[in-house]
């Protein structure tokens, strides 16, 4: 028993070393008409996207919130870039900052700042790739909040949720409406070293037949149909946010809070755990209720 035990315990450990990695995806829209009405598209007579292995996104303006009411950042703050929230805070806003000379003016998100504005390697407007249209007929938006810890070696996150939106740029009128929400997740864990910032996050919302994973070896999933398998897929995003910890001349004191804006660029990979990574798990944790049984007994 106590071989099975340890067998038990390397097939659980095997699943978080080897369960997921960063695949190609797709995405369907239904049908063609977003692609027949962007100029320099392929205009094929598919309805979804050639394969990608990240979204894309450059100049996403990120505001921190950090709490100063005892005159320190470090301790709790919060990401936003929902509106309702930054009018809340007193945004749009401008100042000096606790510099006490750079001057600092706080904006709302245009549209190309809440983008996803790359679908890599389909980067758009590229002349016939397959990308169905995307960044010209339609594109998709962001809104999120994030809760964190600021420490002395940078922000440590602690939870959030993500929602992504469907942008009809040009009324086309496709099969999904415009505003419709495809994405939603939450926000798992950090990390950080040096500037690079990776958030994880689990999907728990996925538009049906929209964003299909390969789980391996060609072997497309749909986000949607997995979610009510109770198969969760996994995102991570990578950025860089320079410096890790604000300083004075980029915070500006609203209220109570000091308000740091940038703009960031950076990657989405998506990943599914692999079936036989749970079925490993399954037997890992059969076995070791098995052990436990005949301890007890």
């Amino acid at each position: 028993m106590k071989n099975f035990t340890k067998s038990a315990l390397a097939a659980s450990v095997l699943l978080f070393s080897t369960g997921a990695v960063a695949n190609d995806m797709f995405i369907d829209l239904g049908d063609n008409a977003y692609d027949t009405a962007a100029i320099f598209s392929l205009g094929d007579a598919n309805t979804s996207t050639g394969l990608f292995n990240e979204f894309g996104f450059s100049g996403l303006l990120a505001t921190s919130v950090y709490d100063f009411t005892d005159g320190s950042v470090f301790g709790s703050f919060f990401d936003t870039n929902i509106p309702g929230e930054l009018a809340g805070l007193g945004i749009p806003a401008a100042g000096t900052a606790l510099d006490g000379v750079t001057p600092v003016a706080l904006t709302t998100p245009t549209d190309g700042q809440q983008d996803i504005d790359a679908l890599n390697p389909l980067a758009p407007p590229n002349i016939g790739s397959d990308s169905e249209g995307f960044g010209l007929s339609w594109n998709l938006n962001v809104l999120y909040h994030f809760d964190g810890m600021l420490t002395a070696t940078g922000p440590v996150y602690t939870g959030g949720t993500f929602e992504v939106f469907f942008d009809d740029d040009l009324a086309v009128g496709g099969a999904i409406a415009d505003g419709t929400k495809v994405l939603g997740g939450s926000l798992t864990g950090s990390s950080i070293v040096g500037p690079n910032l990776d958030l994880f996050f689990d999907i728990d919302f996925a538009l049906d037949d929209f964003l299909w994973i390969d789980a391996g070896g060609g072997n497309f999933l749909d986000a949607h149909d997995e979610l009510a398998a109770g198969n969760t897929p996994v995102l991570e995003l990578d950025t860089n946010v320079d410096p890790p910890i604000p300083t004075a001349d980029q915070l500006l004191l609203v209220g109570t809070n000091a308000i740091r804006q940038s703009n960031l660029d950076g990657s989405i990979t998506a990943s599914v755990p692999e079936p036989g990574s749970l079925a490993l798990l399954g037997l890992g944790l059969l076995g070791l209720g098995a052990a436990a049984r005949r301890k007890a007994a």
